[in-house]
C-alpha cells in the first residue's frame, strides 16, 4: 500500500465514523512521517493494543509496573566468580517486545560502523576490518545497557515521530528500572540505534585522522597509525556528552609485534581465535580423553554432562567459524559430536529402563 492509498482509506473510514476534517488532517499529518519511514503508525495505546494483540489494560499494567513481568537469573562471566544479571521478560511481554523489534526496530538502519546485533553480521566481520594494522586500540563502554535509560529510549521513539503518549508506553515496555534489560529482545537493537549519533561523531574523527573504527556492542576498536592518547581523550569526551563512560580497566593498546585481538579474534595476519582460547579447549579435551568425562566434570563442578558438551562444541565451532582450516578444531568438533551422541543415547536408554 502506498501513502495515497492509505490516506484515501483513512479518509473514507474516518468520514464513515463522523470525524471532522480537522481530526482527519491531524491524524494524517501524524501518520505520514511514520508511514514514509516504513514503520507502523500507532495513534494511541488502544491502537497499539490491537496491533500487538494484547488488551490495553495488560499493556498499561506492564508500562506502569515492569518489574512484575520479568524473571531474573545470573550467568557466569568470563572472569571467575563474576556473574551477569539477566532479566528475561515473561512470555506475553516478550511477544510484545518481539513485535516492536520486528515491526519497528529491524526496519531501521544502525550506523555502518556497528557490527553487533545485525542480521548477516558477526564478530568476524568486525575483526577482519582491523587485520594487519600498525596499532590496535580497544576501548569498552562501561555498563553499556545500564547507561541507556528510559529518557534515551523515550527520546528515540519521539525522534521517529511517535506521539508523547505512545513513546512513553513504548519506552516503558522496553526498559526496566531505568535501563535496557539484558534479556529483552528489544535491548540489543535499541542500543545500536540509540548510539548511532555517537558512532557517526567518532567515525568522522577517525576518518579525518585515517584511523579505522568499528563498534561491536560496547567494544570500540581503532586501528592504523595514530597517537592513542589523542584518540582516547576524544572518545572519552564524546561518550561523556552522551551519558557514557569508558571502562578504563579494559583499555588496551597493541602494536604489530604483539598479539592484536578484536572481540576474541587475533587479527595480526590471518584471522584466528586467540591462543588462550584454543589452548583452553585443547586442555579440556585432553582431560576428557585421559580421565573420562564424568571425572573431568566432577573436578570442575559442572552439573550437566550434555550441557557441558554443547558448551565445548560451541567453543570448537567458534574457532572453526573464525578459521575454517583449523584442523585441530575440526578434530575436536567431530570428537565432541560423537561423544555427545553417545551420552544422549545413554541417557535415552536409562529413561527407557
Amino acid at each position: 500500500m502506498n501513502w495515497d492509498d492509505y490516506k484515501n482509506r483513512f479518509y473514507h473510514f474516518a468520514k464513515y465514523d463522523n470525524k471532522d476534517d480537522n481530526y482527519i488532517d491531524s491524524c494524517l499529518n501524524y501518520a505520514e512521517k511514520l508511514f514514509l519511514k516504513d514503520i507502523p503508525v500507532i495513534y494511541d495505546v488502544t491502537h497499539f493494543s490491537k496491533l500487538v494483540g494484547y488488551k490495553e489494560a495488560y499493556i498499561m499494567k506492564v508500562s506502569n509496573s515492569q518489574g512484575s513481568f520479568y524473571r531474573e537469573f545470573k550467568i557466569p562471566k568470563k572472569k571467575k566468580g563474576e556473574y551477569r544479571d539477566i532479566y528475561e521478560p515473561l512470555p506475553n511481554l516478550k511477544n510484545i517486545q518481539r513485535w516492536i523489534l520486528d515491526e519497528i526496530l529491524n526496519k531501521l538502519k544502525p550506523s555502518p560502523y556497528s557490527k553487533a546485533f545485525r542480521v548477516g553480521y558477526s564478530i568476524k566481520d568486525n575483526a577482519k576490518y582491523h587485520r594487519n594494522q600498525k596499532k590496535l586500540l580497544n576501548l569498552d563502554i562501561k555498563d553499556y545497557f545500564k547507561s541507556i535509560g528510559y529518557k534515551k529510549v523515550y527520546n528515540f521513539f519521539r525522534s521517529l515521530g511517535y506521539s508523547k503518549h505512545v513513546s512513553v508506553v513504548l519506552a516503558n515496555v522496553c526498559t526496566l528500572d531505568d535501563e535496557l534489560p539484558q534479556g529483552a529482545p528489544t535491548s540489543p537493537m535499541l542500543s545500536n540505534l540509540i548510539t548511532q549519533r555517537l558512532d557517526l561523531r567518532i567515525a568522522k574523527f577517525a576518518s579525518k585522522n585515517k584511523i579505522r573504527y568499528t563498534r561491536y556492542a560496547d567494544d570500540l576498536t581503532f586501528s592504523g597509525d595514530f597517537e592513542e592518547g589523542i584518540v582516547i581523550n576524544f572518545v572519552r569526551k564524546v561518550l561523556l556528552s552522551d551519558g557514557f563512560l569508558i571502562n578504563e580497566q579494559k583499555t588496551r593498546v597493541r602494536k604489530q609485534n604483539q598479539q592484536q585481538e578484536v572481540t576474541g579474534i587475533v587479527v595480526n595476519e590471518k584471522l584466528q581465535a586467540s591462543k588462550k582460547y584454543r589452548k583452553s579447549l585443547r586442555q579440556k579435551i585432553y582431560y576428557i580423553k585421559r580421565y573420562g568425562l564424568e571425572d573431568h566434570i566432577s573436578k570442575i563442578e559442572f552439573d550437566n554432562k550434555i550441557r557441558y558438551l554443547y558448551h565445548l562444541l560451541g567453543t570448537a565451532n567458534f574457532i572453526l567459524n573464525v578459521n575454517p582450516n583449523d584442523e585441530e578444531a575440526k578434530e575436536y568438533f567431530n570428537y565432541l559430536k560423537q561423544l555427545l551422541f553417545q551420552y544422549k543415547l545413554k541417557k535415552l536408554d536409562q529413561e527407557v529402563e
